[in-house]
């Protein structure tokens, strides 16, 4: 008599541990664009940032002011522009002459690792071409240029100063492929870059 009893309680025991070990159906899963909702893909700010840096290029030491913005997406992504100056003790610019002065920038990408925290990561990749005047010709201002293409990855720490302001300060390295034309080879473009700068924005 007590074999049926027994029988019904495992019974019950089972039909209970399947149905908690379903998954609804209207359940997704948790990605990076998404977050542990479906809501997909959201534009959750923009940014603005005045960089300076310092850089190696054509044998030596090399300013490299700059500007960069764009949006972020989930507070996770980024993608907007960047532009930089490259400058030397080297560089003449004036009326008459103009000498190694250059310039490059592109499309900017960048994954934000924990952004509320007072102190996050962020990692990048700055794709895109540039410009390198070695000599002037005449008093025009005009350059015999030298292009070539550049991809940049670059590590930063971020830290939340104020609402909307943060500091950040990374080092990355430039790969370059020069091409022709008077001016530095893709080695002589390629190198170690060290940059700070703020941004301002939505975080």
């Amino acid at each position: 008599m007590k074999f049926p009893v027994a029988g019904a309680a495992i019974l019950s025991l089972l039909t209970s541990a399947t149905a908690l070990a379903q998954t609804p159906a209207s359940a997704e899963p948790e990605t990076l664009t998404a977050g542990a909702s479906s809501g997909g893909t959201k534009l959750s700010g923009w940014f603005l940032e005045p960089t300076f840096g310092t850089t190696g290029f054509d044998g030596r030491l090399n300013y490299t002011p700059g500007l960069r913005g764009g949006v972020y997406l989930n507070k996770r992504f980024a993608v907007g522009l960047a532009a930089q100056g490259v400058a030397s003790s080297a560089t003449t610019l004036n009326s008459n002459e103009v000498r190694n002065l250059g310039s490059y920038g592109g499309l900017l990408l960048q994954y934000i690792w924990h952004s509320d925290q007072l102190v996050h990561g962020t990692f990048e990749s700055t794709i895109g071409n540039g410009r390198w005047c070695a000599v002037g010709t005449g008093g025009s201002n005009s350059c015999a240029t030298k292009d070539f293409l550049v991809f940049e990855p670059a590590a930063n720490m971020e830290i939340n100063v104020a609402k909307h302001v943060r500091f950040t300060s990374g080092v990355g390295y430039r790969f370059a492929v020069a091409g022709s034309g008077e001016g530095p080879s893709s080695r002589g473009m390629s190198s170690l870059v060290v940059r700070t700068g703020l941004v301002f924005g939505s975080f």
